[in-house]
């Protein structure tokens, strides 16, 4: 039952949808993004992706659309595409489903003209069927072969027509079943049927809180962007959360963490509220925070910058790439919002805390309510109610040297920050310092910066952190040869700089796999053993375990 004050409930309509029918929508500008979403971040191989699920026949998830006649300002663009402005209401906005249906139209309505040049936000574009192998795939920086089937003509016929015939000049041999296999494809997309959820009517908090309940689990949609949706607001008193939370990594760009979660930053928005940082409650949430978000998330930014630039002068974390656990910056930037200049004293605590929580891997098995625990204790010791941090976050268990190297495993970054930032400085191979942060931060991959000495795949323990070096990278050179290549007047200090044992290079240069391993995995436990000590924190019951995948920066 309605109450008076209540607006009246939307029609929610599930149906199937063809592809062409919401591309025509598309073009008539009817159906749009609206600005409160975050733009395209789908990465390329996302894209490939969803189009070899519509190639097997396998679901890519529910599309929710709101349809309305309430002003929403909206994204210009579809992908790479402009829009038309509406010339009539109702307009349809899509609240999920954005990222798969902005690669379907982009890729599949991309005009002939658009660029194909070494740019990501152009070459992503053009996703190509690969005739021969049934893969989708992205041809960058060259021509595509003939073979190559461009997804921009699939739906036009004219198009296909014409890159069919090229492929009967260039590949006569192969002509007959090369099309076939076009036409094949082009019928799978052509009739691949969505599932759509509409939303009829109803105001966007409506829509939106429609959209929890049906997502209840593995929604796509986020709580920053369920947030920003339910606190747009346009005019005088304009304001995103989306495009502020993007502010804000930037600034935290300046001390290398803007990859930190925008999930997090989420959190510490709503701790600086001092609400519940697991609520769901997203309409509660949102009525709670409104007028006060603009200013609660300057409060939030301002102690994740502090807490940012703590951790990497102070601590010697080099950026998010290494930080054990996103809500550790969640947790200090709620501190430091509260207290922006800490005594020595202070800051010697959170440092130890930092380590604790790290080597112990506490927040991979926190619950809700010890997340919230945590963060009132870090504001009774902002305002001076608490003189040190409880005992428990200090008392164990640590887990020991992990056997595997995992980077998603906080243990395995712990590992690397406390040997290769806080206790050793690794020099390049002629002794001269080695800019560790670059290393790290040209790769797309990080983990790709830590190379293998002897081959993945050589024997059990080629997976052991032991096993990988942080060296740069010289062509037609392995990482093995580079050691053994070091010049003798400067080999001492190379090698124990990069925690490389004088046992571990005889055994390198026997060609002794295991032995290398063994003598340098030993020797860097060591080091972590003398690191805890410092610190007063317990030392591992083992000497070495698994490395847990628990890292928490999604």
């Amino acid at each position: 039952m309605v109450t008076p004050n209540e607006p009246p409930p939307p029609i929610v309509k599930p149906e199937v949808a063809l592809l062409e029918d919401l591309f025509g929508e598309i073009t008539a500008g009817k159906l749009r993004i609206p600005r409160f979403q975050r733009p395209f971040v789908w990465r390329p191989e996302d894209m490939l992706a969803v189009f070899d699920s519509i190639r097997r026949g396998y679901p890519i998830g529910n599309l929710l659309l709101w349809d309305t006649t309430e002003p929403v300002q909206s994204l210009d663009r579809f992908g790479p595409l402009d829009l038309r402005r509406p010339e009539t209401s109702p307009v349809t906005y899509v609240l999920d489903g954005q990222q798969r249906l902005s690669t379907l139209f982009g890729a599949l309505r991309l005009p002939l003209d658009f660029p194909r040049d070494a740019q990501l936000h152009n070459w992503r574009w053009w996703i190509f069927y690969d005739l021969r192998t049934h893969e989708f795939v992205h041809v960058p920086n060259k021509e595509p072969a003939a073979h190559l089937f461009p997804l921009r003509a699939m739906l036009r016929t004219m198009d296909f027509l014409q890159v069919s015939r090229a492929v009967v000049e260039k590949l006569p041999q192969e002509a007959d079943a090369l099309v076939a296999e076009a036409e094949g494809i082009a019928q799978k997309i052509k009739s691949y049927k969505l599932a759509v959820t509409r939303i009829q009517g109803g105001t966007l908090e409506q829509a939106v809180d429609i959209f929890s309940r049906l997502n209840t689990k593995g929604q796509s949609m986020t709580p920053d962007q369920m947030l920003a949706a339910l606190t747009y607001r346009e005019g005088d008193n304009a304001f995103n959360l989306a495009d502020r939370i993007d502010r804000v990594q930037e600034q935290l760009a300046g001390y290398h963490f803007e990859g930190l979660a925008r999930s997090a930053i989420f959190r510490a928005t709503v701790a600086a509220a001092s609400a519940d940082v697991h609520s769901t409650d997203w309409a509660h949430l949102a009525k709670t925070l409104h007028h006060a978000l603009p200013t609660t998330v300057d409060a939030a930014e301002a102690g994740l910058l502090r807490a940012a630039r703590f951790l990497l002068e102070e601590v010697g974390v080099p950026g998010d790439k290494l930080l054990p656990y996103a809500n550790q910056m969640v947790l200090l930037g709620e501190f430091f919002h509260r207290k922006p200049e800490p005594d020595a004293d202070e800051k010697s605590l959170l440092r130890r805390w930092f380590w604790a929580t790290s080597f112990s891997g506490w927040f991979a098995g926190a619950n809700t309510t010890q997340i919230n625990d945590a963060l009132d204790e870090m504001r009774q010791l902002a305002r001076g109610d608490l003189s040190t941090l409880s005992g428990e976050w200090f008392s164990g268990p640590t887990r020991p040297y992990p056997q595997r190297f995992d980077l998603r495993s906080a243990r395995v970054r712990t590992l690397l920050l406390t040997t290769l930032f806080c206790r050793l400085s690794p020099l390049d191979t002629d002794g001269s310092p080695l800019d560790v942060r670059r290393l790290l931060w040209e790769q797309e991959k990080s983990y790709l910066a830590f190379r293998h000495v002897f081959p993945a795949g050589s024997g059990a323990l080629a997976s052991n952190p032991a096993n990988r070096v942080l060296l740069p990278i010289v062509p037609g050179k392995a990482a093995r040869a580079q050691l053994l290549a070091i010049p003798e007047d400067v080999r001492d200090p190379v090698l124990a700089s990069h925690g490389i044992p004088l046992e571990a290079f005889e055994a390198l240069k026997r060609n002794d796999r295991l032995g290398f391993v063994e003598a340098r995995a030993a020797h860097l436990a060591q080091i972590e053993r003398a690191f805890l000590s410092e610190l007063r924190l317990p030392l591992p019951a083992q000497e070495a375990g698994e490395a847990e995948v628990d890292t928490d920066g999604d």
